[in-house]
């Protein structure tokens, strides 16, 4: 049986067991939800990646949060990095990645409200609007494409072009698996469907401003690199790998000078070898490093394992921690419940 089929199964499980009788039975207690919007409209850029949250879901999560653990702060980030994040005490910690215009207009307020404790994890790259993220281009051709029929001129131009990257030309195979090294065929498919890039980036402004960013950190929440373009670390050389989170760490050191330096792996860190973390940890890039793994015993020291948050399926927050305590309980009797790297 499929791992995916089996986590389907323990999702339905999920529903049934309480979140108190889950967490008390291992050092697990400190979780780390992580969000990229929240919208209460479907948002071109990324409705084709993943569904984000209404401000009414979110909120709904934040409370189920908030009567099951208590904010952690950033000093607990440091010691609980420091013990690889086991924990005796509940307590949760949001993060937010990819620098997105929601985290300032709709997330950090009701966070304020709440009274929650957060980080934000920015690409330098894409700060004030001055590019767009490869993964992004996608959805918003893809959106496009949905919105207006596209004419056989448009399409065999795109099947021409696209016979450099796929065998089956198949458009739709190409933007639900574009990589970073595709931002030059993007920019020609989206010349091809009359999809202007730089228009969008000017008058919708999907990203926040160094300004934005700043208030954020004013207000006392933790500003992050993602990496300099949000790159896949896969596809990259250790060097490579170093260059991106040297350069996005000295921007945030340079342009906010946080008092605790965090770096989120893009995508994961599951791809990124022991080498990066012993380099990163000898140049002092970071205080501490965060991925995306779930809950999983992490054997890296000063890193953190995150719990992703948005689903097609629109789960609940509480049936998505649920089925990763199930889920880190089955991998445990196979011994499949620590982080493994290259």
């Amino acid at each position: 049986m499929k791992s995916a089929t089996i986590k389907l199964l323990i999702s339905s499980l999920s529903r049934i067991v309480p979140i108190e009788k889950l967490s008390p039975f291992n050092n697990h207690r400190f979780v780390l939800p992580f969000w990229h919007a929240v919208s209460d409209q479907p948002l071109p850029h990324l409705a084709q990646l993943y569904r984000a949250p209404t401000t009414k879901e979110f909120e709904r999560d934040l409370d189920f949060l908030l009567k099951n653990y208590k904010p952690a702060h950033m000093d607990d980030l440091v010691k609980l990095s420091a013990n690889r994040g086991r924990s005796r005490k509940k307590l949760f910690f949001p993060t937010f990645d990819d620098g997105l215009a929601s985290c300032y207009h709709v997330i950090a307020p009701i966070l304020r409200r709440k009274g929650i404790p957060a980080a934000f994890f920015i690409n330098p790259s894409f700060v004030d609007n001055r590019d767009l993220f490869h993964r992004h281009k996608a959805s918003l051709i893809l959106h496009t494409i949905k919105e207006k029929k596209s004419t056989p001129a448009e399409l065999k131009q795109s099947t021409k072009l696209l016979q450099n990257r796929f065998n089956n030309n198949n458009l739709t195979q190409f933007l639900h698996n574009t990589v970073y090294t595709d931002n030059w065929l993007l920019d020609q498919t989206a010349r091809i469907f009359d999809v202007n890039f730089g228009h969008f980036l000017a008058n919708e402004k999907p990203y926040m401003s160094l300004e934005q960013i700043r208030e954020l950190e004013s207000d006392g929440f933790l500003i992050g690199a993602h990496g300099m373009d949000h790159r896949e670390f896969f596809l990259c050389s250790e060097d490579e790998i170093m260059e991106q989170i040297s350069s996005s760490m000295d921007y945030i050191t340079r342009e906010l000078n946080p008092p605790l330096r965090a770096f989120a792996f893009p995508y994961t860190d599951f791809n990124v070898s022991d080498a990066v973390f012993e380099r990163a940890r000898k140049d002092e890039l970071w205080d501490l490093s965060f991925g995306t793994a779930g809950i999983k015993d992490e054997t890296m020291p000063r890193h953190l394992q995150r719990i992703p948050m948005e689903s097609q399926e629109n789960a609940p927050g509480k049936k998505i921690i649920r089925t990763e305590y199930l889920w880190y309980y089955l991998k445990s009797i196979f011994g499949k419940n620590k982080v493994s790297r290259q």
